[in-house]
């Protein structure tokens, strides 16, 4: 993955996470994130009894959006993201935890979204202002 993806990944935080929740509908949240560079994972916490965790467990493929909110053209930046979903390792844990300490505190199991496929648009950039990552299987 690109430098500049890496970096606009480990500068945000906060997720818009997407799921099917059947045949005709999708379900949507927003989750904090840690990045465990290391495994290409956005890494969030949630409660095992909730809908999205759910849903995640009987279909794996994720849609994310981290974008940067700006009404200037010129600052547009986002990512658009496939993922698969998965129990965190120990280390993806320790990732979250470092950044999120107060977190150990609240109830819930810890996940991660391995990046699968993504692409970048910044209107940032002059020369090319897309790029796709596509991870080798």
């Amino acid at each position: 993955m690109d430098k500049v993806m890496l970096d606009f990944i480990a500068r945000n935080h906060l997720l818009s996470l997407s799921m099917v929740e059947s045949s005709l509908e999708v379900y949507c949240v927003s989750a904090y994130y840690a990045f465990y560079e290391e495994n290409l994972s956005l890494v969030f916490k949630s409660d095992s009894s909730t809908k999205h965790i759910a849903l995640l467990g009987q279909n794996p493929n994720a849609g994310v959006i981290i974008a940067q909110d700006s009404k200037n053209l010129l600052k547009i930046e986002g990512l658009q993201i496939k993922a698969l979903f998965q129990k965190a390792s120990e280390d993806e844990k320790k990732a979250y935890y470092s950044s999120f300490p107060f977190a150990k505190a609240i109830k819930g199991d810890v996940y991660a979204l391995h990046i699968l496929w993504a692409k970048y648009t910044s209107n940032k950039l002059v020369s090319k202002n897309k790029m796709i990552f596509i991870k080798d299987r």
